[in-house]
């Protein structure tokens, strides 16, 4: 996929932010930019078709009743928390 070039204006304060963000994950700003950017685009984006599938299984099965459920005191039990 492509990619395309955009000016933005970004408030003075929120850029400091930003780039303190950006040097606490040892990137370049514009970079840190483009990934924040790209990471907040893949959240709006369609689930994938496995995961769709996967989620049919799952919302089937406890329809069907076939789905095995645990308590939280079962799961604390089991795990001796």
């Amino acid at each position: 996929m492509g990619t395309t070039k955009k000016l933005i204006e970004i408030d003075n304060k929120a850029l400091e932010i930003l780039k303190k963000q950006a040097k606490l994950q040892k990137r370049s700003l514009k970079n840190y930019i483009e990934f924040m950017l790209e990471d907040t685009a893949a959240r709006f984006s369609e689930p994938s078709e496995e995961y769709k599938a996967m989620m049919d299984e799952t919302l089937q099965k406890l329809e069907d009743g076939t789905m095995k459920t645990y308590s939280l005191k079962e799961v604390m039990a089991r795990y001796g928390r």
